[in-house]
């Protein structure tokens, strides 16, 4: 008879494995407003019903499964936070039994907490194809709640996870019910400091596990982030694993994951279309190795040099180098002085920001605008 798991091996297995709910790597730290967040991150059972072809949970692959009781998780969490371990819990699960039963007992885990006097952070995810009833109540417990998308669209969905509910219904319909549940209650009149989906709704998606291409991830990230106001939209390049359908699969490039993350900073944060996207992917549907941005505006010569002095908000951070918070910076001071010179760039931006911004806007000295446009083309 083999040794019985001791806890801190149950502990092992839940928190390392919840992989594929990745929100930062390393995946016990999140990044909020610039500083590094430490969070409890676990799967609240590892026994799962389903076949996805990339998990190492499928429930044909042979490994360890353990479960939480709702209780003792909820004990556990709220030791580390008094001790200030942590300042939150992120919360997901394999599918047991079926999604209701699974969310009934992620609430109790959360209902405990916040009984208990537990005051922080905590991000949900939200089984597919769970009942409406349960996301009020998810809601008003959780500051982030999201339910991961996996694909990008219905035939992938279908190809990795064959048994997990239909895309449009089991998945995206869900996304519809939590985004309007968290609106409803952003707009009550009672607003505790905690909870209520204050941080907005999320999802994820694997990369990489099947044939795809970039395009698709754009396509599927506008929509998630323009027409369901999301908040965020994460992705998970693909890892084969031993004993699963996909092992013999090579894994997702890290450049890849990273590239599609800078896309869709551009597509939530800075105006960017997916229509944008077309001039810098091959012929494939896949992004280069360079900054997206920076390859916009090598494929888009004709729209620079752009007049800091006129140009709206949209048309700034659409230079590269340039973010939000430089672009309103730049706003704000030209209330006060024109931008006509090097110099007077270096006073709004600094010089190293100059050096490297000024190929790209338009300079009073139209000797020297040419001149940088000349010295880019040759770059």
């Amino acid at each position: 008879m083999s040794k019985p798991l001791q806890k801190r091996d149950k502990w092992h297995f839940l928190r390392l494995d919840a992989r594929w709910d990745r929100t930062v790597v390393p995946i016990y730290e999140t990044a909020a407003r610039g500083k590094c967040v430490p969070l409890l991150k676990t799967l609240l059972t590892s026994h799962c019903q389903n076949e996805c072809t990339y998990c190492s949970f499928r429930a044909g692959r042979k490994c360890v499964r353990e479960m939480w009781e709702p209780d003792k998780l909820a004990e556990v969490t709220l030791h580390l936070w008094k001790e200030r371990k942590i300042m939150g819990l992120f919360l997901s699960s394999s599918v047991f039994k079926d999604p209701d039963y699974i969310t009934e007992k992620q609430l109790l885990v959360l209902r405990t907490l916040r009984k208990s006097g537990y005051t922080g952070y905590v991000h949900l995810r939200i089984m597919p194809g769970v009942s409406r009833f349960y996301l009020h109540e998810a809601i008003e417990l959780s500051d982030r709640v999201g339910v991961n998308l996996e694909a990008p669209d219905k035939g992938i969905y279908d190809e990795i996870c064959p048994d997990k509910g239909g895309f449009e219904e089991a998945v995206l319909k869900r996304l519809e019910w939590i985004v309007d549940e968290a609106k409803k209650a952003r707009s009550e009149e009672y607003k505790p400091k905690f909870g209520y989906g204050r941080a907005g709704v999320d999802t994820q998606m694997i990369v990489g596990a099947v044939d795809d291409d970039d395009w698709q991830y754009l396509q599927m990230t506008e929509r998630l982030y323009k027409k369901l106001n999301l908040k965020r939209v994460y992705y998970s390049g693909f890892e084969p694993l031993p004993q699963t359908p996909l092992e013999g699969h090579a894994a997702c490039s890290p450049s890849r994951e990273y590239r599609l993350y800078q896309s869709s900073f551009l597509l939530r944060d800075y105006g960017f279309s997916v229509d944008n996207f077309s001039s810098i992917l091959d012929d494939q549907g896949f992004l280069s190795n360079l900054d997206p941005k920076l390859a916009f505006a090598k494929t888009n010569p004709d729209i620079f040099p752009i007049n800091l002095n006129t140009a709206t908000y949209h048309e700034i951070v659409k230079i590269p180098h340039i973010g939000p918070i430089t672009a309103k910076k730049i706003i704000k001071a030209r209330e006060n002085v024109k931008i006509r010179s090097l110099g007077d760039m270096e006073r709004v931006m600094g010089a190293n920001f100059t050096r490297r911004v000024s190929p790209y806007v338009e300079l009073k000295d139209k000797r020297l605008t040419e001149f940088l446009k000349v010295n880019k083309a040759h770059r």
